[in-house]
C-alpha cells in the first residue's frame, strides 16, 4: 500500500457534545470511510462527502454509542456504502435493556438496529484505494470496541480521549478490559502515531501518543490494579436514583486538568451566602428538565441543558457577571464550567456536589409546576 495518501477530515458535532466524526480519503483514487457519524450531522457529513467529490466505501462505527445515535444507516443508503462493525456487535441485543438503568436504553436500542454489511475482528484490514485500514479489538469502553490504524493515525472513539478516557462502567464495559487494551494496542504504537478521539470538549484535533504516553493518567499506571483504582476514583457518578428507581446518566468523563481551571469551585454553604448577598446571582442548571421535576432544583436556577448551552450563550448574563454553574452531582457543571471560561465568562463558579449536595446539607428545593 502506498504511503502519505489519506487524507483525514475532522467534523465537529454541532450539538455541543463535543462528538467528532472523521472522513479519511484515499488521495489517490477518492474512495472514503467515515467514522463514527453522528445522526445529528448528517447533514454536514454528506455535505463534506460531495465537497470533497469522494467515494464512500465504509462507515465504520467503532462502538454502539451510549451518548448519540448513529447516522450509519442514512449514510448506507445516500452513498451505497457499507457499514462495518466489530463482531461482538452480533450480540449488543443482549446489554440493550442494560442501558435502561443508566438511562441510554433507547439509545442503545436505536444504534443496535443498525444493520452492520463487515463483520471485523483484531488485526483485519479494509482496502481503500491505495490506503489500508487495519482494525484494533480495544474492549473496555464497550465490549465491541475498536480502533482504526492508517497511515500513522489511530482513530481511537471512546476508547482514548486527549488527557483522559471514555468512562468503562456503562453496559459492556471493563476497567480491566479497557487497561490491556492501552496497553497491549495503543501503547506499542509509535510516540509519533497521531490520535483522533471520538470525543473532544477543548477544540483539539488530534494528539501525539508520545505526549499522551507522558501526560495522560490512564496511561501511566504500572499495573492492573492500580489503573482499576484510578477509573474508580476518576469518573463521576454514573447516575443518581431517583424516585420509583429511575435513574438519569451523569456526564461521561470528568476532565484532566493540565493546567489551573479559571473557575471556582464552591460548596453549598459558600453558594447560600452568595444567594443572600447578592439576590441577583445567575445560577445554571444544566441538567436536563425531567431532572429537575424528579429531584427538585436550588432555588431562582436558569435551566440550560448542557448539550444546549454552545447554542445558548447569548440568554447567559454579561461576561463580567457571576455565573454559578450546577448539576446533578458536579460533573456536567465541571464540563459547562470550563466551556464558558473558553467562552471569555470572567467570574464562573462550579457547586461541588452539585444538587444533590445542596439536598443533603438540608437545603431547600424546588420543583417545576408539572402541566396536567
Amino acid at each position: 500500500m502506498g504511503k502519505n495518501t489519506l487524507r483525514v477530515h475532522q467534523l465537529r458535532s454541532s450539538d455541543g457534545t463535543g462528538t467528532l466524526t472523521y472522513l479519511l480519503i484515499d488521495e489517490s483514487s477518492h474512495r472514503a470511510a467515515v467514522i463514527d457519524p453522528n445522526k445529528e450531522d448528517l447533514e454536514q457529513i454528506k455535505r463534506a462527502i460531495k465537497e470533497q467529490r469522494a467515494v464512500l466505501e465504509y462507515v465504520i462505527d467503532t462502538h454502539t454509542h451510549v451518548d448519540h445515535i448513529s447516522c450509519a444507516n442514512e449514510l448506507r443508503s445516500e452513498f451505497s456504502a457499507r457499514t462495518v462493525m466489530h463482531e461482538n456487535t452480533k450480540n449488543k441485543w443482549k446489554v440493550v435493556d442494560e442501558g435502561d438503568k443508566f438511562g441510554v436504553g433507547d439509545i442503545l436500542r436505536a444504534n443496535a438496529k443498525n444493520e452492520v454489511d463487515v463483520y471485523v475482528n483484531d488485526g483485519d484490514k479494509l482496502p481503500l484505494g491505495n490506503s489500508e485500514l487495519t482494525i484494533l479489538f480495544t474492549p473496555g469502553h464497550t465490549d465491541n470496541h475498536i480502533a482504526v490504524l492508517a497511515d500513522g493515525n489511530v482513530f481511537t472513539g471512546d476508547l482514548l480521549l486527549i488527557g483522559q478516557a471514555g468512562r468503562s462502567d456503562l453496559p459492556g464495559g471493563s476497567a480491566e478490559e479497557q487497561y490491556e487494551s492501552f496497553t497491549n494496542k495503543i501503547l506499542i504504537l509509535p510516540d509519533s502515531t497521531k490520535i483522533y478521539p471520538g470525543h473532544d470538549y477543548d477544540d483539539n484535533e488530534f494528539v501525539l501518543l508520545g505526549q499522551e504516553r507522558r501526560s495522560n493518567p490512564f496511561l501511566q499506571q504500572q499495573s492492573k490494579e492500580e489503573f482499576v483504582a484510578l477509573v474508580k476514583e476518576f469518573f463521576p457518578p454514573v447516575a443518581d436514583t431517583v424516585e420509583g428507581g429511575k435513574v438519569i446518566l451523569q456526564c461521561g468523563t470528568m476532565r484532566v486538568a493540565t493546567t489551573v481551571e479559571n473557575f471556582t469551585a464552591i460548596s453549598s454553604q459558600e453558594l447560600e451566602k452568595m444567594m443572600i448577598n447578592e439576590p441577583s446571582l445567575f445560577i445554571l442548571d444544566v441538567r436536563e428538565q425531567r431532572e429537575l421535576t424528579s429531584f427538585g432544583h436550588i432555588p431562582h436556577v436558569t435551566n440550560i441543558p448542557s448539550w444546549q448551552l454552545a447554542k445558548r450563550l447569548t440568554e447567559l448574563p454579561p461576561k463580567s457577571q457571576k455565573i454559578v454553574v450546577v448539576c446533578q452531582s458536579g460533573g456536567r457543571s465541571f464540563e459547562a464550567a470550563h466551556m464558558l471560561v473558553k467562552n471569555g465568562f470572567q467570574k464562573v463558579y462550579n457547586l461541588k456536589q452539585g444538587t444533590m449536595g445542596w439536598m443533603m446539607s438540608g437545603k431547600k428545593i424546588e420543583r417545576p409546576v408539572q402541566e396536567l
